[in-house]
């Protein structure tokens, strides 16, 4: 359900004022409404420890990076909207084939590998490669998976990357009710709960071709 914040914030004002006439984007409720609905975004980031399926992506296909291996330079920059890498990083050729598989490590265990050894690890905003026979990657496409930020509102044309973006009009009518000590604080704050947990429901439960499977993930960390 794609809806820009223009349509969220008709949709919150029609149901806190119950009012057709809805402020224009020069309005102290609109800037207002625009800071209610980056908190919802916010919590909904952050909740309950979910890994949103919408979130996930690849360097390659972020807006504003696309990689290559050039000969001689072993670090990169992670793109603007970076949270968390997982997995390998791969290094690709032009017709999509995967040339190299790099294992990632964490930045402390870099100290005990082989100065000329093969991996990958982020260090100060950069993605190090660090190659044994770098010769063999020049020109490759580099590629590695992430878990991004959300993507805040900051026009009315925004939109953002949530499965039901509904839940932003309840959060933003549940705390313009909090601010104002209104009564129907409690019952906006259950509808916009209810939404989350039916978008955790959703994100966690596959697919109707892909079910979810119980697996033993004991030891294991995220993206190896």
């Amino acid at each position: 359900m794609a809806l820009t914040f223009d349509d969220i914030f008709t949709a919150y004002y029609s149901l806190f004022r119950a009012d057709s006439d809805v402020p224009s984007n020069t309005d102290d409720e609109y800037t207002v409404g625009m800071r209610l609905a980056n908190e919802a975004i916010n919590y909904w980031a952050n909740y309950d420890s979910t890994y949103w399926n919408e979130l996930f992506t690849t360097n390659q296909l972020s807006n504003n990076l696309g990689q290559v291996y050039a000969l001689g330079t072993t670090s990169y920059d992670l793109p603007t909207d970076f949270g968390e890498i997982g997995g390998y990083v791969q290094l690709r050729g032009l017709d999509g084939t995967v040339q190299a598989r790099i294992p990632r490590l964490e930045p402390n265990e870099v100290q005990f590998r082989d100065p000329v050894g093969t991996y990958a690890y982020i260090a100060d905003n950069k993605l190090v490669l660090n190659s044994a026979s770098p010769n063999n990657w020049s020109g490759l496409l580099i590629e590695y998976p992430y878990y991004k930020k959300p993507t805040l509102f900051t026009v009315g044309a925004s939109t953002t990357e949530m499965h039901d973006p509904y839940f932003i009009v309840h959060r933003m009518l549940a705390n313009q009710f909090r601010a104002a000590r209104n009564p129907y604080y409690t019952s906006a704050l259950r509808d916009s709960e209810d939404a989350i947990r039916k978008m955790q429901l959703h994100n966690n439960s596959g697919s109707w071709d892909n079910p979810p499977t119980a697996t033993d993930n004991s030891g294991n960390v995220w993206g190896l």
